[in-house]
């Protein structure tokens, strides 16, 4: 008594002729372009730099109030610095 009529083997046949590797990196393409950069400004006495934890790109602040574009993938780590806030401004930051 067969249960899935070769289903089962049809789709492993499938799943191993799929090039899944092309698959992810598209959707992981997808994913980061749709995720825009951070403005951040900096609100501490002297200038500063920071290293972001994802990209190891450096980010130099110079002077209180100076906003600068953070990489997405930076952002979340640069939440945690007490001399920076996420600015609700979009554009017309500096840097990057």
């Amino acid at each position: 008594m067969n249960c899935c009529g070769n289903k089962r083997k049809e789709w492993m046949n499938e799943v191993k002729s799929s090039n899944h590797q092309d698959m992810t990196e598209i959707v992981h393409d997808t994913l980061i372009e749709d995720k825009p950069d951070r403005v951040f400004e900096y609100t501490g006495k002297y200038s500063q730099t920071f290293t972001g934890a994802v990209t190891g790109k450096s980010y130099q602040f110079r002077f209180r109030g100076e906003k600068l574009k953070v990489d997405y993938s930076d952002a979340f780590a640069m939440m945690a610095e007490r001399d920076l806030m996420i600015s609700t401004e979009r554009t017309g930051a500096t840097g990057l």
